[in-house]
């Protein structure tokens, strides 16, 4: 979707913070967030996007009932809305003549949302690149929002500790059961950080952009299965928020490389693809559940992937995009995925999902 295309902005849709994928599994104190040190890995995470509001549909029709009633800033009527990688844009008119706005200018931009007959206000208060990539191309947006009849503001997003996050706006959209990316570049979706959406861009798999000729949004979508350990690519998540994951893939450049392939404790876990796990090891995060004490229903796509004794090796024969190394004592002996490795150097403790 680029800022060349008019569009008119339309909210997709509206749920409770934190459950737009439904409801995760509730840890006991086991496998409750654990400090670490990054290293290298990554911390998972059980929601698929933390936000109130779901995507935002920008080609001039009701979505869900709800519509867009004008886009403002500073007195300047908006339109022309348009999203370039993760950078937005609009246009007004300024003395006269037509001028786009884009990145930090739409800074203190309001946005009026009729969903379902009331009235909602969304505010971009704070426009800025990612600071830990201040060249890179992925826009943070502090976005606060207004609900009916309030005169206050609320942060769009939350992360799983409930404080305020920022969003990084991405073009399509998930359906929020079977976490399926739906290919509609009229429709973008602010994902909130924290939750799988923006994990997944802020670790490299920026869906907009391409490593070589490869395109990089189904390793995005691979990723978003991954960091939920979403096996069966049903949309059910068998991972707790906070377990350190070891990310790699074969891209060249690589994006993401394994830092535990000397760890004795670490294994691989899974292959996967847009739709899934293309094959999984013996290191599984289903083991946290068995751990807590958490009941789950048993995978049904399991068996049939998990006879593969080169599982990680990212085959091209499988399909796998990415690919991911876990500890299984990470629930019942977090100390044993910080042991030492083969050459009897101590490992540091990592990040989490």
């Amino acid at each position: 979707m680029t800022s060349s295309r008019g569009f008119w902005m339309w909210v997709v849709g509206l749920c409770t913070v934190g459950a737009c994928d439904g409801p995760a599994p509730e840890a006991d104190a086991a496998v409750e967030l654990r400090e670490q040190v990054a290293n290298g890995l990554e911390l998972n995470s059980a929601v698929l996007n933390g936000m109130r509001m779901n995507g935002m549909r920008m080609n001039g029709a009701t979505f869900n009932g709800m519509r867009m009633n004008g886009m403002r800033m500073n007195g300047i009527n908006l339109n022309g809305l348009g999203l370039t990688g993760s950078s937005l844009s609009a246009t007004g008119i300024v003395n006269g003549a037509p001028k786009v706005f884009t990145g930090t200018q739409l800074e203190t931009a309001e946005i009026d949302l009729d969903i379902d007959g009331a009235a909602w206000k969304l505010r971009f208060d704070d426009i800025y690149k990612n600071p830990a990539a201040p060249q890179g191309d992925v826009w943070f947006y502090e976005i606060s929002v207004q609900a009916p009849g309030d005169t206050g503001w609320d942060s769009l997003c939350y992360d799983h500790l409930g404080q305020p996050t920022q969003a990084i706006p991405l073009a399509n959209y998930w359906d929020l059961t079977t976490g399926a990316r739906i290919v509609d570049p009229t429709v973008v979706t602010f994902a909130c950080r924290d939750a799988v959406l923006a994990k997944c861009v802020e670790w490299g798999y920026r869906p907009w952009a391409k490593v070589g000729s490869t395109s990089l949004a189904n390793h995005h979508q691979a990723c978003t299965r991954m960091t939920r350990a979403d096996y069966c690519g049903d949309g059910t998540s068998h991972t707790f928020t906070g377990t350190p994951i070891d990310i790699f893939d074969k891209l060249t450049p690589r994006i993401q490389s394994s830092t535990t392939q000397t760890r004795q404790s670490w294994g691989p876990e899974a292959e996967w693809g847009p739709n899934g796990a293309v094959c999984v090891g013996d290191m599984m995060r289903l083991k946290l559940f068995d751990d807590a004490g958490v009941p789950y229903t048993y995978p049904s796509c399991l068996d049939a992937i998990d006879d593969f004794s080169s599982c990680g090796t990212l085959s091209p024969s499988r399909n796998g995009l990415i690919a991911n190394r876990f500890c299984d004592k990470w629930g019942d002996q977090p100390q044993q995925c910080n042991s030492k490795d083969n050459n009897g150097d101590d490992d540091e403790d990592d990040g989490d999902d």
